[in-house]
Protein backbone atom coordinates (compact mmCIF):
# COMPACT_ATOMS: atom_id res chain seq x y z
CA UNK A 1 0.00 0.00 0.00
CA UNK A 2 2.93 2.30 0.74
CA UNK A 3 4.27 1.95 -2.72
CA UNK A 4 1.13 3.02 -4.40
CA UNK A 5 0.82 6.25 -2.69
CA UNK A 6 4.35 7.35 -3.13
CA UNK A 7 4.10 6.65 -7.25
CA UNK A 8 1.87 9.65 -8.28
CA UNK A 9 4.07 12.30 -6.35
CA UNK A 10 7.30 10.30 -8.10
CA UNK A 11 5.72 10.35 -11.33
CA UNK A 12 5.07 14.72 -10.85
CA UNK A 13 8.38 15.03 -9.37
CA UNK A 14 10.04 13.07 -12.29
CA UNK A 15 7.97 15.25 -14.40
CA UNK A 16 8.73 18.77 -13.00
CA UNK A 17 12.29 17.91 -12.87
CA UNK A 18 12.59 16.99 -16.79
CA UNK A 19 10.56 20.28 -17.12
CA UNK A 20 13.06 22.54 -15.07
CA UNK A 21 16.05 20.79 -16.82
CA UNK A 22 14.66 21.73 -20.49
CA UNK A 23 13.78 25.26 -19.28
CA UNK A 24 17.60 25.32 -17.44
CA UNK A 25 18.97 24.52 -21.24
CA UNK A 26 17.13 27.16 -22.52
CA UNK A 27 18.53 29.70 -20.04
CA UNK A 28 22.14 28.68 -20.62
CA UNK A 29 22.05 29.31 -24.34
CA UNK A 30 20.36 32.43 -24.17
CA UNK A 31 22.78 33.88 -21.88
CA UNK A 32 25.81 32.45 -23.55
CA UNK A 33 24.24 34.13 -26.32
CA UNK A 34 23.57 37.01 -24.96
CA UNK A 35 26.64 37.51 -23.48
CA UNK A 36 28.81 37.31 -26.84
CA UNK A 37 26.40 39.72 -28.34
CA UNK A 38 27.10 42.04 -25.27
CA UNK A 39 30.56 41.36 -25.42
CA UNK A 40 30.94 42.18 -29.01
CA UNK A 41 29.18 45.18 -28.18
CA UNK A 42 31.52 46.21 -26.11
CA UNK A 43 34.56 45.25 -28.00
CA UNK A 44 33.18 47.78 -30.95
CA UNK A 45 33.31 50.54 -28.06
CA UNK A 46 37.17 49.86 -27.20
CA UNK A 47 39.19 49.49 -23.95
CA UNK A 48 37.03 51.41 -21.71
CA UNK A 49 33.71 49.19 -23.12
CA UNK A 50 35.48 46.26 -22.59
CA UNK A 51 36.58 47.21 -19.14
CA UNK A 52 32.62 48.74 -17.98
CA UNK A 53 31.78 45.11 -19.25
CA UNK A 54 33.46 42.89 -17.23
CA UNK A 55 33.76 45.17 -14.29
CA UNK A 56 29.61 44.44 -14.84
CA UNK A 57 30.22 41.05 -14.51
CA UNK A 58 31.95 41.51 -11.55
CA UNK A 59 29.92 43.90 -9.89
CA UNK A 60 26.42 43.29 -10.64
CA UNK A 61 26.08 39.82 -11.55
CA UNK A 62 22.39 38.78 -11.50
CA UNK A 63 21.68 42.08 -13.33
CA UNK A 64 23.93 41.23 -16.29
CA UNK A 65 22.99 37.64 -15.94
CA UNK A 66 18.97 38.21 -16.55
CA UNK A 67 20.24 41.36 -19.23
CA UNK A 68 22.08 38.27 -21.36
CA UNK A 69 18.86 36.29 -20.60
CA UNK A 70 17.30 38.98 -22.48
CA UNK A 71 19.53 39.88 -25.45
CA UNK A 72 20.29 36.45 -25.93
CA UNK A 73 16.33 35.46 -26.19
CA UNK A 74 15.43 38.42 -28.08
CA UNK A 75 18.10 37.53 -30.65
CA UNK A 76 17.19 34.26 -30.86
CA UNK A 77 13.72 34.83 -31.58
CA UNK A 78 14.35 37.91 -33.65
CA UNK A 79 16.11 34.98 -35.97
CA UNK A 80 12.96 32.82 -36.31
Amino acid sequence: MENEVLIIPGIIALALGIVAIVISFFLIKYMIRGAIILFAWAGEQGFIGLAVYFACWFFMLPLMGVVSIVVGAIDWWGER
